[in-house]
């Protein structure tokens, strides 16, 4: 346990004791010792007895988490301060205990472990116990409340409450009092009153009053002035400390007045009522100015003021001034005390300040004055516009009096009202003459579609508008008449874009325009098109959609890629204004595309190979390149998508060099399947150091199909942009997902007249890797990322858009090809069985090849000598397999993972992106330790399972494998290569390559069962040229074997033939 030294010499302060103590032989006198966890403390008790010369002594403790000795106690005389404390706390500083309760008995292990029983039970026992009174206690708590909360008591009589209302500075406070039948008792503390209230509480205001507090215990009418009460009380908490009697009254006056005043009056002490009040002013003129003040103050002094009314407590009686402009007054009176001597007015001035502020106040003012009599309101304001032969918006604006009329911007015109003054201080800004009485404005089309728009239904509030014939039809939309004419002539998609009523030149310029955000567009013939029009937006749309340059539209017929055609198509489906013209062998060349089927001869060789949807597929990897047009092969994982391919490439021999760029784990794999299913086929596997790769591309032409992968492609690009290529096809097309990364940059620099991707990962997870995938195949399909992104990506992703979904899928639909398993399950077998061929790197290779001249020279020694047995032969195989799966089983010193490794972690990953779960299968239980560190490293979910797992465990992962999403399971070969069910994974992975087939069959059926409702792919990695591909071979060859080389079989070492056990060692 965690005790320091230092902590015993604490406790036991006495040398002579603690020496005592340190050098006592505890064993000899410790007959039992119990330690627990308290949980509630969070700490350790201990007890102890010991027995020392036929005395005995009871020692107890408590010790903390971190080793601290809270209490200590022994039964000896000292009672603490003793050796014997000294010698439990140094015996327990050696202790080490696993698990709690921990029991010591000397000499007893039978009873030790009933007492350690015994101790547990207890332990548990009073866990439960505080447990179960912690949920009493809770329930207790609940039930008091809800008993008190919902308690309603039988009140025979309903207490009032009366409000006692007093004036300080410029509030009101108010104070509250329960009158009982012969007396009243003030609520000294207004928070516990309320909380009385809420809880049902009894409260004793004297020896023979109290009742139990609720809404209930109050009449009607007193439980409005509670709720009012609650709400100022919240307010004045933070504007009052201590304890509470008195309430401030600020914004909560007005709803004060409003309860209070239709009560009776026995509710409060004061009286309610209104006031309809003119407020009395005089004027004077007083050297330049004319003073504005009240000639009466006696009604405004001591007046309380909220931001709706004015009220003012006069002989116990709260009067509410009512206005009929009460916004208005209560802004002039706030102004007023502000100024603090009246309003000092220039001459100047004095017809604006009554027309702006005291006109809407006449009903509630009294001004004895002929100051203002000359002022005359409009009974009319008429506004006319017109457009000049110039396309000048030109304005005359007439104010209509009783007696007269007269016309805007008239400086000699003092009586205009204030919506005038508005009117005309709108339009001032954008004045650039005024004529007779007539104003013309700024010279600018954008503002006169602005001044239609908006500027005339503003005015339109405050006047009568009238609109010439002219000035309205500006604003009319006039048709544009644009016909597309869309043309296919000898492959190639030309369109041109003509309008009925306007030349081509002047048709991009009106389009220009509009992209400007232009409201209207002056035509060389004069007239005035407006650009909020149907057809613009349209063709702006269409020129956008299909990346159009005007320019190149006004040079004539404009030149696209073949593969818009379907995006075109679409459009004229569309609802649309534009009026598309179809050219005859356009029509044609659609409808042969969309039901005339095209039958490409699938190579003699491959007729029997082949399933109907692999033919399928290969149909349509040739129409693809008929058209010339890029594809995504997307047909799921084990569908066959290589052999597709390799059936594509020689039915084209002859035409121009392949190239396929693959993950480096498949290179080989691609190499040795274009070997099986081939004959005529020249394949070429670019990989190695510089100097081979080099003078491999030297050769290329020789060849038809060249592999490599991205990383050698990134290393090389400079060789390869060189070259040109019939296809060029990226397998596991999701390498290149981000745009800016080094393998998207390097294969989109490559030259060829065809291309495809093959994924089995749907394209539709990710929309950043879709538009990456088809800017490799056709540039600029989807347009620039920038544009994809915020007209695609995401109003799709974040905005759920399905009407942009929709588009999306319609324009991909065409050059994506996808099968699920499910889809061909009929064709499928049960299991689908795959060999993927790696190869070491040259460091990997140098060692390998440094141990293989080492194990043949010892093989060399021992046959010269006729002693080469079983044992041999088992052991330099298997340091040799060992090396192909990683050097770390042999050289610890390495860093990082093996070619193999890296390999089978890209395979995982690719399942895993497929929702596939994993079985992989080792010999080496060392190397499933290093496979389980790579996936911690990249976040790959698993179990493992070796010899080492107890059978409990198991079986408790085994459950939870085939129930929960979890990728891989581990399992060695000899713990988990029978007995188990784990038909949730779909893929098995060989890591190490079975001496005996029926042990690899034998484990794959782990998967592959009854119960199993999906296909099982089956995954065997082999490092080429290596001991591993030797193996494999002659498994082909004679299938015993495995029974020579695995203890307890009765196949025999000497089954092999020498030259059979020497070709296992050789050096390629």
């Amino acid at each position: 346990m965690l005790i320091q030294e230092r902590e015993i010499r604490r406790v036991v302060k006495d040398e002579k004791e603690y020496r005592y103590g340190r050098f006592m032989d505890i064993r000899d006198v410790l007959e039992r010792m119990t330690i627990s966890f308290d949980e509630g403390n969070h700490c350790y008790r201990m007890n102890a007895r010991m027995s020392i010369r036929d005395e005995k002594f009871i020692v107890s403790m408590k010790i903390s988490q971190d080793g601290e000795i809270i209490q200590s106690h022994c039964s000896c005389s000292l009672k603490g301060q003793c050796r014997h404390i000294a010698a439990i706390l140094f015996f327990l500083k050696t202790l080490t205990v696993t698990s709690f309760p921990y029991f010591y008995e000397k000499d007893d292990q039978w009873n030790k472990q009933q007492q350690l029983a015994k101790i547990e039970k207890q332990r548990q026992e009073r866990i439960l116990q505080k447990k179960q009174q912690e949920s009493m206690d809770l329930i207790h708590l609940y039930k008091e409340q809800l008993l008190r909360e919902s308690f309603v008591p039988l009140i025979s009589k309903q207490y009032q409450i009366k409000v006692f209302v007093q004036q300080k500075k410029d509030h009101l406070w108010i104070a509250f009092k329960i009158l009982a039948p012969h007396q009243s008792y003030i609520i000294k503390n207004i928070e516990s009153f309320l909380k009385a209230i809420d809880h049902h509480e009894n409260v004793q205001y004297s020896k023979n009053f109290g009742f139990i507090h609720s809404l209930e215990a109050f009449d009607e009418d007193s439980r409005e002035i509670i709720t009012l009460m609650k709400k100022c009380f919240l307010n004045n908490q933070y504007l009052q400390q201590g304890i509470i009697k008195t309430l401030m009254l600020n914004d909560e006056l007005d709803e004060f007045y409003q309860i209070m005043s239709v009560l009776p009056s026995s509710y409060c002490d004061i009286a309610f009522d209104k006031k309809n009040i003119q407020i009395p002013l005089e004027i004077t003129l007083k050297e330049e100015s004319y003073v504005l003040d009240f000639s009466d103050y006696h009604q405004f002094e001591n007046v309380l003021m909220t931001s709706h009314y004015i009220y003012r407590l006069e002989n116990d009686v709260l009067y509410r001034y009512d206005f009929h402009a009460p916004q208005q007054v209560l802004t002039f009176i706030q102004k007023w005390m502000e100024t603090k001597g009246g309003f000092y007015i220039p001459q100047s001035s004095l017809m604006d300040f009554y027309k702006y502020v005291l006109y809407d106040l006449n009903d509630d003012i009294l001004l004895d004055t002929h100051l203002f009599d000359t002022y005359h309101q409009e009974d009319m304001i008429n506004l006319y516009a017109d457009m000049t032969k110039d396309d000048q918006i030109c304005i005359q604006l007439e104010y209509i009096y009783d007696d007269h009329m007269s016309y805007g911007f008239d400086e000699h015109n003092t009586h205009k009202s204030k919506q005038a003054d508005l009117i005309e201080d709108y339009l001032r800004p954008y004045i650039e003459d005024i004529d007779d009485h007539m104003v013309y404005l700024q010279y600018d089309h954008d503002f006169t579609y602005q001044f239609l728009k908006e500027s005339l239904p503003y005015l339109s509030h405050y006047c009568q508008v009238f609109v010439s014939d002219a000035l309205n039809s500006f604003s009319q939309a006039k048709p544009v008449d644009i016909r597309v004419g869309v043309h296919l002539q000898n492959g190639l998609l030309s369109i041109d874009i003509q309008s009925v009523h306007v030349q081509k030149e002047e048709l991009m310029d009106i389009l220009k325009a509009y992209k400007k955000k232009r409201k209207f567009y002056k035509l060389k013939n004069g007239q005035i098109l407006s650009l909020d029009n149907q057809e613009l937006q349209d063709l702006d749309h269409l020129t956008d959609t299909l990346s159009l340059p005007v320019q190149d539209i006004v040079r004539g017929e404009v030149q696209i890629p073949t593969y818009r055609l379907f995006e075109i198509d679409q459009m004229m489906q569309d609802d649309t204004s534009l009026h598309y013209q179809r050219s005859e062998e356009l029509k044609k060349w659609i409808e042969d595309f969309q039901t005339k089927e095209h039958e490409f001869d699938v190579p003699e060789h491959y007729q029997p190979i082949l399933r109907d949807y692999q033919k399928k597929g290969y149909q349509w990897l040739r129409l693809m390149e008929h058209y010339h047009f890029g594809g995504i092969l997307a047909d799921d994982m084990g569908l066959g998508k290589t052999l597709q391919m390799i059936t594509y490439f020689d039915s084209l021999k002859g035409q121009g060099t392949h190239l396929v760029i693959a993950p480096a784990s498949l290179i080989l794999n691609w190499q040795d399947e274009l070997m099986k299913f081939s004959n005529d086929l020249n394949v070429l596997c670019v990989y190695g150091n510089k100097e081979e790769r080099e003078e491999h591309l030297k050769n290329q032409e020789q060849y038809d199909v060249l592999i490599t992968s991205y990383d050698y492609l990134r290393r090389d690009i400079e060789w390869y942009e060189k070259l040109s290529f019939h296809t060029v096809v990226i397998d596991e097309a999701q390498n290149i997902k981000n745009p800016k990364t080094r393998n998207a940059i390097c294969v989109k620099r490559l030259k060829a007249k065809q291309r495809f991707a093959l994924t089995g990962t749907p394209i539709e997870n990710s929309l950043a890797e879709l538009w990456s995938i088809f800017d490799f195949l056709m540039p600029y399909y989807l347009y620039h990322y920038s544009y994809f992104l915020e007209q695609f990506e995401r109003p799709i992703v974040k905005e759920h858009n399905e009407q942009k979904q929709e588009r999306l899928k319609q324009m991909i639909t065409p050059f994506v090809l996808r099968r699920n398993k499910k889809d061909v399950l009929y064709e499928l077998p049960e299991k689908i069985e795959q060999t993927l061929y790696m190869h070491l790197s040259e460091e990997e290779e140098k060692l390998y090849l440094a141990n293989l001249v080492q194990v043949n020279q010892s093989l060399q020694q021992k046959l010269d000598v006729q002693k080469l047995g079983h044992i041999d032969i088992l052991a330099m195989l298997t340091r040799l397999r060992q090396l192909c799966q990683d050097l770390r089983l042999l050289y610890p010193e390495f860093q990082g993972p093996s070619s193999k490794l890296k390999g089978c972690m890209e395979l995982i990953h690719s399942l895993k992106d497929n929702h596939k779960k994993i079985l992989l299968f080792s010999s080496f239980t060392s190397l499933l330790h290093l496979i389980e560190e790579q996936c911690q490293k990249e976040h790959v979910s698993y179990y493992l399972l070796d010899g080492s797992t107890p059978k409990e465990k198991r079986k408790k992962m085994v459950d939870q494998f085939q129930n929960d999403d979890t990728t891989l399971f581990l399992i060695s070969l000899k713990a988990g290569g029978s007995g188990l069910n784990l038909t949730s994974a779909q893929a098995v992975i060989h890591y190490d390559p079975w001496w005996n087939m029926s042990a690899k069959n034998q484990a794959t059926d782990r998967a592959h069962r009854i119960g199993q409702q999906e296909t099982v792919q089956v995954f065997s990695l082999i490092m080429k040229n290596t001991i591993e591909e030797k193996i494999m071979e002659l498994q082909m060859q004679k299938k015993n074997l495995a029974d020579t080389f695995v203890e307890g079989n009765e196949g025999s070492i000497t089954s092999m033939s020498l030259e059979d056990m020497k070709s296992l060692f050789e050096i390629s």
